[in-house]
């Protein structure tokens, strides 16, 4: 599916896909979607009630009832290294999908890379992973150097893996998979996680998901 450059259609793919009603999501016709036919419509286990105390930062977060599919494709690192999120069982991750071309993107980083540098440390039960979209390794390495985002980590997806089973005609997109590498929950555009009330929320979705047998 081609990645298409909207940022006007935030919770309409997947309001379609899963029948949720999303309040001042933008009305438009429907929306041709080939990922809802592949994992991130597979259901596992029950996920129970949403976490309440949700920030005002993430209000339009979407938190399962039911965990789903999500990719298990392995991605290139900027140094070509092989990787899979296979490698974070047991911990839940934050995997920010985003591009260098994507402005909404680029102003969610700084916070993202602060989430970055708090989570990605031995003993934490959170990882955050971010994921470009771009063809080019170099362009997303370029992209860095040139913002001065050195410490900003980030995966490379140039053959649009995610999008096989992920609707991504909105970035950046933010999908929060348990400790089995499921799918229980979303938020797409843009998010200020740097707001005050994110660690707690995103410290209590680790203390569900994170470690699950």
């Amino acid at each position: 599916m081609q990645i298409k450059h909207t940022l006007t259609t935030l919770g309409l793919t997947l309001g379609l896909a899963f029948g949720l009603t999303m309040t001042g999501a933008a009305q438009a016709a429907p929306v041709e979607n080939p990922a809802a036919q592949f994992g991130f419509n597979q259901k596992f286990e029950p996920n129970g009630k949403p976490i309440e105390g949700k920030p005002g930062e993430l209000r339009s977060l979407i938190e399962f009832r039911t965990a789903r599919g999500f990719s298990t494709a392995d991605f290139k690192d900027v140094e070509g290294n092989t990787v899979n999120l296979s490698e974070y069982h047991g911990k839940m991750v934050l995997v920010d999908v985003w591009a260098t071309w994507c402005e909404p993107c680029i102003r969610s980083l700084p916070a993202v890379k602060a989430l970055q540098e708090r989570y990605n440390k031995e003993g934490s039960d959170i990882q955050v992973i971010s994921i470009a979209l771009d063809q080019n390794a170099r362009r997303v390495t370029k992209f860095i150097e040139k913002h001065n985002f050195q410490g900003f980590h980030t995966w490379h997806d140039p053959e649009q893996k995610l999008s096989e089973t992920l609707p991504l005609d909105v970035i950046p997109s933010f999908f929060v998979l348990d400790g089995h590498g499921h799918t229980v929950g979303f938020v797409r555009g843009f998010v200020d996680w740097s707001g005050e009330g994110v660690p707690a929320y995103l410290e209590a979705l680790a203390k569900k998901y994170a470690k699950r047998d």
